[in-house]
């Protein structure tokens, strides 16, 4: 392996202080490797970071001659012979071709469903961005029910979904249709959202299916009707540590008392320190891991994450309980936790400005819209946030 190839990946990742080290930077040169020309976003899902990080890394990789300009982008000459440095040459593809590495294809019998679920969540209510929603795709939503099935919950058990701006209780009941059997003993809904509750509602009596919907602020314990009653549970709460401790708190709540009752948990693609505060939310709950896939969910306009996060599969212990048995008072969703500015630099000129709530621009696509104020180009590459140490 070339000790310059590596001081090269030290260098670009130093420059865009990428969380993920030289190996972060290694990753997005292989993906581009593997998987170009690709434009950021297929990057970004290919690697499992996020659309601005990719995006940084990318200019650094044009500064240094190894990416070219053109979109959608591939290595240049120079870029190839880095790879060829670095030993990352090797043409294999080991994603199964029937599931694209998902691990759950959908089978023929259910396309039809997935048409279905599309065309009745085209009329349902939209993403709510102040409380972290994204809405998945309709395969998506097919794959959380058959990961069900496949787990052995279903058909036959009770379930929980803790939130359910996906319409996972919708995509159960076509998916129940579409198979012609039943599949739950017992479904029931915890959301906010009347709009989110109304729409289910409406759907459900339009296809004679009984789902419990309970209008509830998660940040309060669940109702009682609803504590200790489910043989597993469902959740894709807001993409914090913090919410996730709270709706894995709640699903907890919600399940029979036990070892071995599963949470279908989902979370969106983030760097090694948030992931690993989310992992140690996991553990406080004394919850383990029973299968993990990576990019399973697919959103619509998640665009930072790439528009993807992964499956877990979590299984209870005897030790599992809610570590927050009571009312929840602190900070939850992405916007309540942007307190702090992120300077951005102009890749042309190297001016840096502050980005974020209470600034001239108070998101990075606002500075990309407006161009730099000094040169009037770009493109900007995120530095470390502001006040904190360099």
């Amino acid at each position: 392996m070339s000790t310059q190839g590596n001081e090269v990946l030290a260098e670009i990742a130093e420059a865009v202080r990428l969380q993920e080290g030289p190996a972060g930077v290694r990753a997005v040169v292989r993906a581009f490797r593997q998987i170009g020309p690709a434009s950021t976003r297929d990057v970004s899902r290919h690697t499992g970071l996020p659309v601005p990080i990719v995006a940084a890394v990318g200019n650094e990789l044009r500064r240094h001659g190894l990416l070219g300009e053109q979109r959608p982008s591939r290595l240049t000459d120079s870029g190839l012979e880095l790879i060829a440095h670095l030993g990352l040459g090797l043409d294999l593809d080991t994603d199964c071709s029937r599931c694209g590495g998902l691990e759950i294809p959908i089978p023929r019998a259910l396309q039809e469903a997935v048409e279905q679920l599309r065309r009745i969540s085209a009329a349902g209510p939209g993403a709510d961005l102040a409380l972290d929603q994204s809405h998945c795709t309709a395969e998506t939503k097919v794959r959380r029910v058959l990961a069900l099935i496949r787990a052995g919950v279903l058909p036959g058990s009770s379930v929980l979904l803790v939130g359910d701006d996906d319409q996972v209780s919708i995509a159960i009941a076509v998916v129940e249709q579409a198979l012609g059997v039943s599949l739950v003993s017992r479904l029931a809904v915890a959301d906010i959202s009347d709009e989110v509750l109304d729409f289910i509602a409406d759907t459900a009596s339009t296809m004679d299916f009984r789902v419990d919907l309970a209008k509830h602020d998660l940040r309060e314990p669940l109702p009682p009707r609803l504590v200790g009653q489910f043989d597993a549970a469902m959740t894709d709460p807001p993409y914090t540590a913090e919410g996730a401790r709270l709706f894995l708190s709640r699903a907890v709540e919600g399940l029979k008392p036990g070892p071995a009752q599963s949470i279908f948990f989902s979370f969106g693609a983030k760097g090694p320190e948030e992931m690993l505060a989310v992992q140690q939310e996991i553990i406080g709950l004394n919850l383990v891991t029973h299968s993990l896939i990576r990019n399973f969910n697919e959103y619509q306009g998640s665009g930072i994450l790439g528009g993807t996060g992964f499956f877990q599969h979590l299984l209870t212990t005897e030790a599992t309980a809610s570590s927050v048995p009571g009312a929840y008072q602190g900070p939850l969703y992405t916007r309540e936790k942007r307190s702090r500015l992120r300077e951005y630099e102009c890749g042309n000129c190297g001016a840096k400005f502050p980005v974020g709530a209470g600034a001239e621009w108070n998101s990075v696509a606002d500075l990309r819209a407006a161009g730099c104020p000094n040169c009037g180009k770009g493109p900007f590459r995120p530095l470390q946030l502001i006040g904190e140490e360099s």
